[in-house]
Formats: structure tokens, C-alpha cells, sequence
């Protein structure tokens, strides 16, 4: 929509009216459907076809460390893997739930375009929101209550996404706390603390991103003998639990909630449990990202984050704005970082913010892998001309 509507003149395209270019949500969510529905139906149709697998359908409780309860129904099982994933985390605003919002789910489903709405939130799900919905035509306000989007990241990387955001016209606030809201005549409302007074903010629709949490509720785990670490479940390095026979993975256990992460505990969990193989997770190289346009990726420790752990660093930068490729396609704006030990030379970390930013974010994790240095990527042919020479070009900054 953005590069039609916006762009396409750049690119030489003539006959755009932006005025007559629309945005038809319900098809494009249909179409988000069918593929997501596809994925679905794959991933039963596997289970369903290995015989070694009994599938049940139902809501499930432990009643005790071996017995489970399904739809009143009782199984008992030796060894049990808590897969149950997150939702969105709750987040008390006075009058928020009176007004009526959405989450990440609703907003995934709406099929007619608001004129607008207001985001709470900087994080994963309100930038890719903001600006997917700008984008669409919505006029967006995003109020984050940290100084800056994308506050654990890069901060010198987020402060240029947040930059970016309010270029392509998100009205956004840092710094600015929602304490509460509401509904008047038809009219949502926020009220916003910001540099010691409240300002009001109006839209059609209000969006809760402030983040995920495991969904632990109900489960019957006090029942199971399972620990909770604050709102997630408690686990070793093997990924057991408090309860010798059940173990735990992915988002329910807290720290990386992504996908990958998940497939990459289940299987030391798996093997842990049918072969006792002792398996430990490592975490220190999980690639993660935000899918905005430009995108942000990052692995392992950012600059502040290495020197805090008393590691001498030296970084090193390229930015996009050097590649002829990313001039080619229109997105020259990103930087890539890099942070290694200043005496070992090991990779500590790697910071993107550019075109593909999530495929090139693999460079820099092959290369920590291992405990691996940024020599592999500075010294290899890079093909010319693409995005990754900007990925060498930092690795070279590093000497």
C-alpha cells in the first residue's frame, strides 16, 4: 500500500492516483487467513497421521504430577511437556476495559480500516502495528511509556526506527504513560502523563500492546508441584520444572517469546525425557526481530549490555545508506552494528536495522556460534551488489 500509494513515482510509475487507491482490509486479511489456516492444518495433519501420537482436543488441568484432566475426562501420564504459549499481558488502565480495546489478535481480524486509533505500547507489537496501520491510512498515535521505541534494543538503531515511524507520520510519544481512559459520545479517550501533566488523546480505536506473558491459568500447576518465576514457569537449564516429571518450553517460560525459540527448546526437552540425554539450553545467540519496514534484528548483547558485564568491546558500523542495492530497491536508511571482545575478538552482538534486516541478522549468528569472531564475515566474497556487503563492511569496521 505504502509503495504504491506513496512511492510509486519514485520508482517511475506514473497513472497512481493516491487519492483512488483504497485499501480493501477484509481481503487482505482473508488472505492472511488462508495461509495461516494452511500452516495450521499441516502442522494436525502431521500429528494426526503419526500413529505413535494419541491427539485430544480439549481444555487440560493437572490434578496431581501425573494425572491430567481433560474435558472431564482423566489421563495419566509419566512425563508431561508444557507447550502453552503466552497472551497478552495484562495491563491495568481505570476505564480501559469500560471503553473497550483491542489486542494484537483483534487487530489482526479488523476488516474495515479505522480513521483512528491510538496504540499503547512501543514495543514488538506497537511499531509493526503503528506503522502497518499508518501505512493502511488510520492516523496513529503510539504512547510508550520508555524514552524511546524498542527500548531494549540498539539504542542509537531504535532512536532512527522511531525516527522513521514519526516520518511516515505516527504521531508518536516517548515518555508518555497512559493512566487512564474512556468513552465519551462515541469517542475514545487516553490520558497520558507526560512531562508532569496529563494530555488527552482521541480516536476511533485503542490498541493494548504492552507486551506478552505466559498462559499459565488454570492449568491445575500449584496441583502439579510446578513453581512459578513471578508470572512464568519456573525451569532449569534442562528445562525441567520443580516437578522432576514435567518439563516446560517456550513462551510460558519467559525471556525469548518467539517461535523459534520454542522449536529450539522442544527438542532438548523431547530428548531429555526419552533418552536422558542431560541437554542444555544456551540462549546466547537467539536472533530476534521487528517486522517494520525498514527492520530491526538483533542477536546476543548490545554495547551497553557487554560493558556492564565488564567486557572491554570495540564496535563496528556501516550504514545502508553506502549500498548500491539499498539505493537500487529505496531503502537506504539503517545502520548495522556490530560489538565484539576488544582482547578475544569474539562476536558479542549483532544490530541491524535495514532492508531484510531479519534474513541478514543469520550472518552474525552463524559467526557467534561457537563463540566465533566477526573474521569469518570480513574476509568471505560477498556478492556485489547486495544488502549483506553492508553486514562485511561492519565486520571490517571491527579490526
Amino acid at each position: 500500500m505504502h509503495l504504491v500509494r506513496d512511492r510509486a513515482a519514485e520508482f517511475g510509475v506514473r497513472g497512481v492516483d493516491s487519492e483512488f487507491v483504497s485499501m480493501d482490509l477484509a481481503a487482505a486479511v482473508a488472505r492472511k487467513d488462508t495461509i495461516t489456516d494452511g500452516i495450521i492444518a499441516g502442522i494436525y495433519a502431521k500429528l494426526k497421521r503419526n500413529q505413535n501420537i494419541t491427539f485430544l482436543r480439549g481444555r487440560a488441568e493437572f490434578t496431581s504430577p501425573v494425572d491430567i484432566r481433560i474435558n472431564g475426562e482423566s489421563v495419566t501420564a509419566e512425563n508431561s511437556i508444557l507447550a502453552v504459549g503466552s497472551e497478552s499481558a495484562p495491563f491495568i488502565i481505570p476505564g480501559l476495559e469500560e471503553a473497550g480495546y483491542l489486542t494484537n489478535y483483534e487487530a489482526l481480524k479488523l476488516e474495515e480500516l479505522p480513521k483512528s486509533m491510538i496504540i499503547i505500547g512501543s514495543g514488538y507489537e506497537g511499531v509493526e502495528f503503528a506503522q502497518m496501520y499508518s501505512r493502511y491510512g488510520t492516523d496513529v498515535t503510539m504512547l510508550g511509556r520508555s524514552p524511546r521505541v524498542m527500548p531494549k534494543e540498539e539504542p542509537e538503531l531504535s532512536e532512527m526506527l522511531g525516527n522513521i515511524l514519526r516520518e511516515e507520520g505516527v504521531d508518536l510519544h516517548t515518555s508518555a504513560e497512559v493512566v487512564r481512559a474512556g468513552e465519551e459520545n462515541g469517542v475514545r479517550f487516553v490520558m497520558a502523563q507526560e512531562q508532569g501533566s496529563e494530555r488527552r488523546y482521541e480516536a476511533e480505536v485503542l490498541l493494548l500492546a504492552a507486551g506478552r506473558t505466559g498462559r499459565v491459568e488454570a492449568l491445575g500447576l500449584p496441583e502439579a508441584g510446578v513453581e512459578m518465576d513471578g508470572p512464568h514457569v519456573n525451569v532449569d537449564e534442562h528445562l525441567r520444572t520443580s516437578a522432576t516429571n514435567i518439563w516446560s518450553i517456550g513462551d510460558a517460560n519467559g525471556g525469548h517469546m518467539f517461535t523459534h525459540r520454542a522449536t529450539y527448546d522442544g527438542p532438548i526437552a523431547a530428548l531429555n525425557i526419552v533418552k536422558a540425554l542431560g541437554r542444555e539450553v544456551d540462549y546466547r545467540v537467539v536472533p530476534k526481530a521487528v517486522f517494520t519496514e525498514p527492520t530491526l534484528a538483533s542477536v546476543g548483547l548490545t554495547e551497553a549490555e557487554a560493558k556492564a558485564q565488564g567486557r572491554e568491546v570495540r564496535v563496528g558500523t556501516a550504514d545502508f545508506a553506502g549500498s548500491g542495492r539499498a539505493k537500487a530497491i529505496g531503502l537506504s536508511v539503517g545502520r548495522v552494528k556490530l560489538v565484539a571482545d576488544d582482547r578475544t575478538g569474539e562476536l558479542l552482538g549483532g544490530h541491524i536495522l535495514g532492508p531484510r534486516a531479519d534474513d541478514l541478522i543469520h550472518e552474525v549468528v552463524s559467526a557467534m556460534y561457537k563463540n566465533g569472531s566477526a573474521e569469518t564475515i570480513a574476509k568471505s566474497i560477498h556478492i556485489h551488489p547486495t544488502l549483506s556487503e553492508v553486514v562485511k563492511r561492519a565486520a571490517k569496521a571491527l579490526r
